[in-house]
């Protein structure tokens, strides 16, 4: 695409020509030397820089320039220079385009010795560069290129010397960083970095991929050229560059090589990002560095004696860039930082710059007041009342470390930082502005970070659910937010407010007393501090009201780990996926068609209700006889996010406490199925050895964990459905087949394989009344296959046909489940696996099975079907 020499620089043929016939007359002065450039130079080496341009006529007001900085001895006689001039005619049009009026020339001499300064400073490089060597950078031999075609970025003369400005007290930013010198009525502020120049070679954009397009889309004002090149924006045409003089080389500009602001002087100075900009600033603050207020001291002499500057740094942690600790010395909360600093003038340089995108005023206004901005709007009055932590993830998703990574044709695939699609288009463009160190991006609408998009954005700011924003935004523990952020899924997030989260039944110590009868039940109530949490904990008093004071969870590793164990718990089951099509239990549960709804822990809810007057409860709740949790505020606490209905709730929700063996047990109605299941103790005692035959119920104890009481041996942390047929529904069952044994029988036969045959008979028809699959009676209508805890001859797990219509469900074709009394289905059910072998000195929940209990008119004879 584009063409590229490969010329050597007559500086590095001839580094020393200079100095060559001062050296001879030292060695050899008795001898005559015949080389030829020792007394003379190469007739094909040009004038000096400074005779080039004065011969020429037409750069008058460069040269003046040249000439009030004291710099035409130098750019006569000696140096390694690259020069981009501009003739008279480009100066007039620069100042006329500033308004200053008068000869170029003129204007020139009217400017202070600063801006004189930044004016030419831009337009040297020191070292010569031809214009294919500019987008070169040293091989460091630790890559397969060459250093060719890289670079984009390079140091100018430009010191940060050059510039130092005084901003008024009405221009600071309002925060309390900057406060002081508000009184003071301003303050003088310099760059710690020189600002360098962006060149845009045809090397660098035909090594880079950057395409036609790409520079249309980057300066549609300016031509494509696979020639010439760009310094800063202004351009060199092909026929105007490497002129070859003594001391350098010349490129002529069609254009004045302007100096270039930082991104940060780029939105502070744009008359329609003045929103934005001062969002960053509240990430910013004034900083003394001694080395520099010395060098500025020992440049200007006298002229800031009395006067101390300072340098405007952003909060980040980009490497060299870094900016770590206030002024005060004080850490700076990873919350609260940038991605960059936008004023850190060499970031990324030479091969690299940054890239920002910039929304305009209107687009800020218009995200605010919209749908998506509510659940900022319902909270803070203004942007400027959003707190630093929340603000710090908006800002952040606007920034992007690398342009040369985010050329336009990659818009369609371009993530922010944590990877996610930011759908950027050219049709979300107004402008984009060229800075010394990124490239600025107007922008018509703004690009929410993922955590405001998604389903725990409006914990981020709500005052009601500290607890739970520390708890979802967790990065150590608990993670949940990297599950909640996924747009591909969508979801109900119920957030129980921080006045709900002070009533938490501890399961562990209330399972131990729904089934085995040890009341050590107590009542935790957590609270947000800073950005741990932490939990008051309460005795219980008899009828499960909170009772006396006990302590505080929290200071310890232990306590956190314990608190984080329960959080885990919490969280799961206030999760519920609303599009998971192959899930008769999966919707939103404000929209009125779910009865039941199922929980990413596995656990399920029943909802009553719709819109804001959704009432949902917990199986625990309905165990222990307590109302359901109503949604907050009604509608106005609904917030519908880009893959979730979100809602904050006045009850936190708890599981059941109950097992399913505690179930079971307390029902006179499942009586005989539940003898059958408890089995016989010699029976088992005689197959102990035995992996095929292993008993319904056990505690599973092991040296390091147990079942708090009797636990399903065949559930392996999942949900499930189990079938109890009534007690005469049993009876009928054994006396139509006579190879289903009573454990009685099975006892007393003493043939092996005879006793064991009927053993794994009797097993394996009451393990298929314990079905992989949490179905309610919820009024759906579906059918579908399950599998079942019983295993065919091939080992594999026998399946069951489930069939509902409303109302009614069928299992097997066989079994119906009974409703007309509710206490006898959708009984829903815990078994917990802790982590002592003492259940009761367990601190962790490790695994714990869902279930729901149905009774049904028929036992289900899988076995005498098949026959």
């Amino acid at each position: 695409m584009f063409s590229s020499t490969n010329r050597t620089s007559v500086f590095s043929r001839w580094p020393a020509f200079c100095l060559m016939p001062l050296l001879g007359l030292m060695l050899f002065a008795s001898c005559k030397d015949d080389y030829p450039y020792d007394d003379k130079e190469p007739e094909w080496l040009g004038e000096s820089v400074y005779k080039y341009l004065s011969e020429d006529g037409n750069y008058t007001t460069y040269l003046s320039l040249i000439d009030a900085l004291g710099y035409a001895e130098t750019l006569d006689r000696t140096g390694s220079k690259t020069i981009f001039p501009a003739n008279d005619k480009a100066y007039e049009a620069y100042f006329q385009s500033l308004g200053l009026s008068g000869k170029a020339s003129d204007v020139v001499k009217s400017m202070t010795k600063s801006q004189q300064q930044v004016l030419f400073n831009s337009t040297m490089l020191n070292m010569a560069y031809l214009d294919n060597m500019l987008a070169n950078v040293p091989n460091t031999g630790q890559s397969d290129n060459s250093g060719e075609g890289i670079a984009l970025v390079r140091a100018s003369a430009a010191s940060y010397l050059d510039s130092i400005t005084f901003l008024d007290k009405d221009r600071l930013p309002a925060t309390e960083y900057w406060a002081d010198y508000a009184s003071r009525g301003g303050i003088y502020l310099m760059d710690n970095t020189s600002r360098p120049n962006v060149i845009f070679t045809p090397d660098f954009m035909l090594r880079l991929g950057l395409t036609e397009s790409d520079w249309t889309q980057l300066f549609p004002d300016k031509p494509y050229d696979e020639v010439g090149f760009y310094v800063n924006g202004s351009h060199v045409s092909g026929n105007q560059k490497n002129i070859t003089c003594k001391n350098g080389y010349l490129h002529i500009a069609d254009e004045v090589v302007r100096p270039l602001q930082n991104m940060a002087d780029v939105m502070a100075s744009h008359r329609q990002t003045s929103l934005f900009n001062q969002l960053m600033d509240k990430f910013s603050a004034p900083y003394y560095d001694e080395a520099l207020h010395l060098s500025v001291q020992n440049y200007y002499g006298n002229a800031y004696a009395s006067d101390t500057v300072f340098v405007k740094r952003y909060f980040n942690d980009n490497g060299v860039g870094a900016c770590l600790q206030t002024p005060d010395k004080k850490d700076i909360p990873s919350t609260q930082m940038l991605y960059f600093d936008p004023s850190y003038n060499t970031m990324n340089m030479p091969t690299d710059m940054a890239m920002m995108l910039v929304p305009s005023n209107e687009a800020m206004e218009n995200y605010w007041n919209s749908d998506r901005g509510k659940f900022l709007r319902s909270v803070y009055p203004t942007w400027n009342d959003v707190p630093m932590d929340v603000l710090s993830k908006f800002m952040k998703n606007h920034q992007l470390k690398s342009f040369v990574g985010s050329l336009p044709h990659e818009w369609s695939k371009l993530s922010d930082q944590k990877g996610f699609l930011l759908h950027l288009t050219p049709k979300d463009i107004e402008q984009s502005i060229l800075a010394c160190n990124g490239m600025v991006y107007l922008t018509n609408r703004v690009f929410p970070p993922i955590d405001y998009q998604c389903a725990y954005g409006p914990t981020l700011t709500s005052p009601i659910t500290k607890v739970m924003k520390v708890a979802i935004d967790d990065n150590d523990w608990l993670k949940f937010h990297l599950y909640l952020r996924s747009l591909e899924n969508q979801y109900n997030l119920l957030v129980p407010t921080d006045e709900a989260m002070k009533t938490y039944r501890e399961p562990i110590s209330w399972a131990l007393w729904a089934t085995e009868g040890v009341d050590k039940r107590e009542i935790w109530s957590f609270k947000q501090i800073g950005e741990k949490i932490y939990a008051d904990v309460y005795a219980v008093n008899e009828d499960g009201s909170q009772g006396a004071f006990k302590q505080t969870l929290g200071s310890s590793q232990a306590d956190q780990n314990k608190i984080m164990n329960r959080l885990n718990d919490i969280i799961d089951m206030h999760i519920i996926v609303a599009d998971n099509e192959t899930e008769p239990l999966s919707g939103f549960i404000d929209e009125g068609n779910l009865q039941y709804a199922l929980t990413k822990g596995g656990t399920i809810l029943r909802v009553e209700g719709e819109g804001g007057a959704t009432i949902v409860h917990g199986g625990g709740d309905d165990e222990c006889g307590l109302p359901g949790a109503n949604i907050e505020g009604g509608t106005d606490n609904i917030y519908f996010t880009e893959n979730s209905h979100t809602f904050f709730i006045d009850k936190l929700l708890q599981d059941p406490f109950k097992s399913v063996y505690a179930v079971l047990k307390e029902k006179p109605e499942f009586d005989e199925f539940f003898s059958l299941l408890l089995g016989d103790p010699s029976v088992f005692a005689y197959f102990q050895e035995d992996k095929e035959v292993q008993a319904i119920f056990d505690q599973n104890t092991t040296e390091q964990s147990s079942g708090i009481g009797q636990i399903v041996t065949s559930f392996n942390n999942y949900r499930y459905t189990v079938l109890v047929p009534t007690n005469e529904a049993v009876r009928q069952a054994f006396s139509e087949d006579a190879n289903l044994w009573t454990w009685n029988q099975i006892s007393n036969e003493e043939d092996p394989a005879l006793k064991k045959e009927k053993c794994l008979y009797l097993l394996n028809f009451l393990r298929y009344h314990f079905i992989d699959g949490i179905v309610p009676v919820a009024g759906n209508h579906f059918a579908k296959d399950y599998d079942t805890a019983a295993r065919d001859k091939n080992n594999q797990f026998v399946k069951i046909r489930v069939e509902a219509n409303g109302d009614q469900i069928r299992f097997g074709q066989t079994a119906s489940v009974l409703t007309e009394d509710p206490s006898l289905y959708n009984i829903l059910t815990r078994d917990y696996i802790v982590n002592n072998k003492d259940p009761q000195k367990a601190t962790d929940i490790l695994a714990s099975s869902r279930a729901v209990i149905h009774l049904v008119d028929k036992a289900i004879n899988y076995q005498q079907m098949g026959k």
